[in-house]
């Protein structure tokens, strides 16, 4: 074991069940990745990434509130190349900092886009115009026009300008200059946020003399509460593949090219996904699901939404107060419980370690499940 003081705060920490290191995300959105003598092996400000500043625009995330949009890191097993997720999109990258793959998690079910398009046009004179309003100048990109509009639409949203009777007009002639330069209808373009989505919530049919009547109510949102956020992402064994789990419940494995191969629907939120090449493990708040082939083969219920800490022949389950210990195919070995909150469980020549704030405690002659 090696203890060593890290150079910055955690906010998302990565672990790989083959890896012999561990890779780390801070509240300034910097991550650093560790090899097992807690070197330092790669350090990268993500806000610098291609894919960050992208998704910070599209959606209109404030650069202080980047943290929580990016959900998941992970390091494969070899350290050659990390994962990270931002809402619904995950990323890998080399260690050398070439980007590998990208991929985009579907739509929760039910949501559709809502967007039209449009049969305005401009003439090169109308263009020119529009451009003046929107203070732009060609050539422009689709992204410099969504992020003009979102910047603009902000500035002069009538909410933030009470009792200012001009911010209306220049409200219409921005949505009408986003209109041209874009093909989207003006009712489809959206206030801050980029496109939105809409959901059927209920639909009523009932008939009043000899006609039919159908009246359904829908709910419309934004991309990111429509999204499937990416709650737990890791490597896939000693493989280059990975898993991807959304906030649905639904699961994706994609392969070393990022490619999907693979999916599975728990129906609840993952909070960790653990691959070790014989057994595949999704923690959720109230239970362990524990793979094998495929096929459920065991279900272990959790208590405190719990923590799982995997090793080749089993598995720990670490809750508030009490420590249980499992064969790798889910089968109960032992268990362990304390008057104070568990704060870390590891092995020792002598036996299981045990420690809370107060006390620690080695347990020999534990049946073995940590190789």
């Amino acid at each position: 074991m090696v203890e060593a003081p890290l150079i910055h705060d955690v906010y998302r920490l990565g672990v790989n069940a083959f890896g012999h290191g561990l890779i780390a995300m801070s509240k300034d959105c910097i991550v650093r990745a560790y090899d097992d003598e807690f070197n330092v092996i790669l350090e990268t400000p993500l806000r610098e990434s291609p894919e960050v500043p992208t998704l910070q625009q599209g959606l209109g995330i404030e650069p202080d509130r980047l943290k929580n949009y990016l959900h998941c890191t992970a390091l494969a097993h070899d350290n050659s190349r990390y994962l990270f997720t931002g809402i619904d999109e995950a990323w890998c990258v080399s260690m050398k900092g070439h980007a590998l793959w990208g991929i985009k998690l579907p739509l929760k079910e039910g949501w559709t886009r809502v967007a039209e398009t449009t049969a305005s046009f401009g003439t090169s004179a109308e263009v020119m115009q529009v451009l003046e309003v929107m203070s732009l100048t060609l050539p422009i990109t689709p992204d410099d026009v969504k992020r003009r509009y979102r910047e603009l639409a902000k500035r002069w949203h009538s909410d933030l300008n009470p009792g200012n009777a001009s911010v209306e007009e220049r409200m219409k002639a921005l949505t009408g200059a986003a209109e041209i330069l874009t093909g989207i209808d003006r009712a489809a373009l959206p206030r801050y946020t980029g496109a939105t989505f809409a959901k059927e919530m209920n639909r009523q049919e009932f008939e009043v003399g000899a006609t039919k009547f159908t009246v359904a109510m829908a709910m419309q949102v934004s991309e990111v509460n429509a999204a499937d956020w990416i709650y737990a992402a890791n490597f896939a064994g000693r493989s280059h593949g990975a898993f991807l789990a959304g906030y649905s419940g639904r699961i994706v494995q994609v392969d070393g090219e990022g490619e999907p191969v693979g999916a599975y629907d728990i129906g609840a939120v993952p909070r960790k996904v653990i691959d070790t090449g014989d057994h595949l493990y999704f923690l959720t708040d109230t239970r362990l699901y524990v793979l094998h082939s495929d096929a459920l083969h065991a279900l272990v219920d959790t208590v405190d939404g719990g923590n799982i800490m995997v090793a080749q022949t089993g598995f720990g389950l670490i809750e508030k107060k009490r420590f249980r210990w499992f064969r790798e195919d889910g089968i109960y070995l032992g268990s362990i419980v304390t008057q104070s909150p568990i704060r870390r469980v590891y092995y020792a020549p002598e036996g299981m370690v045990v420690e809370t704030r107060q006390h620690k405690t080695t347990i020999a002659g534990v049946a073995s499940w940590w190789e």
